[in-house]
């Protein structure tokens, strides 16, 4: 799991006598939002949590401050300013950056799991739509929300952009650009109500290049999701509840997996490996001829 730090989380300083300063970063496309018309929700946060509060000028990368007597004060605008971002933030993904899974030999592991488990659910078996299609198999790095052609070049611009950086990560290590993908996760705490199976993601190259590439996204602005998630956990998804909708193409609700079992028999599974050559900047609901999402970039290293 891969830390973002305290650019997002918010650095406190202690700058006087009980007088303390917090520094964060938000987008500058949300600075509008924060400072209300006529200024008015910004002084209502100051008055509301006792601080002072400092934008920078849009268009900078610099960081938010906020200064008060107390870190709950701090704390507190933080959090209100993050309320903020996520009631404007729009949630539907259009896009991500992804590591294409779906090699032959992935695919027929994931093929073999999935005839054990079904086997192992015998007689009635899991609702076959509960399953991962083979072809689509992939893990995600960071999405994004991309409306326009200028979106849409802003996050070419931003995965090509990097590419020195990748490769001097990749360079601190030397043999290791494969991924492995073995053993099972649920996302939470009771796996007998679980609604999403992952394989976990061995790779620590991997893993310093998703860091890296969620913390830009995030600074751009494109990002889409909560601010406050400061964790980018690298899986490849195999069973999701959310694939089972209704006639109106809406999410069935009370829909779990109970994956105990599932975790107890196979909690160690290995699905292979696969080579970290290429990141792709993949289209949502869009596919290739091999049934992939749709690459509207892809950044070879």
């Amino acid at each position: 799991m891969a830390q973002m730090g305290e650019e997002f989380n918010g650095k406190v300083e202690k700058i006087g006598e009980d007088y303390f300063r917090m520094i964060f970063h938000v987008p500058s496309a949300f600075y509008g939002h924060i400072i209300g018309q006529g200024g008015a929700t910004l002084r209502l946060m100051e008055e509301d949590t006792r601080t002072i509060i400092r934008l920078p000028k849009p268009g900078t990368d610099d960081m938010i401050t906020v200064k008060g007597r107390r870190v709950e004060y701090l704390e507190a605008a933080r959090n209100k300013i993050y309320d903020i971002v996520d009631t404007y933030r729009t949630r539907g993904m259009t896009h991500f950056f992804s590591i294409n899974c779906a090699t032959e030999a992935v695919k027929e592991a994931y093929g073999k799991f999935k005839e054990a488990v079904q086997e192992a659910y015998s007689p009635e078996g899991l609702p076959e739509i509960y399953f991962q299609k083979p072809e689509k198999l992939h893990i995600t790095l960071s999405g994004m929300l991309l409306n326009n052609d200028q979106d849409r070049q802003m996050a070419v611009d931003l995965l090509h952009g990097e590419e020195e950086a990748i490769r001097k990560i990749m360079e601190k290590f030397p043999g290791k650009a494969h991924i492995k993908i073995q053993g099972l996760m649920t996302m939470n705490d009771n796996p007998e109500k679980a609604k999403v199976l992952y394989a976990r993601i061995h790779s620590e190259a991997l893993e310093e290049i998703a860091e890296h590439l969620d913390r830009l996204n995030r600074k751009s602005g494109l990002y889409t999701g909560s601010i406050r998630k400061t964790t980018v956990q690298l899986h490849m998804t195999l069973m999701n509840v959310a694939y089972d909708k209704d006639d109106n193409g809406r999410f069935k609700k009370g829909n779990t997996i109970n994956a105990k079992k599932i975790l107890e028999d196979f909690g160690d599974y290995s699905f292979g490996e696969v080579p970290l050559t290429e990141i792709h900047l993949s289209q949502r609901k869009s596919y290739d001829d091999d049934g992939y999402y749709t690459a509207f970039t892809k950044l070879f290293v």
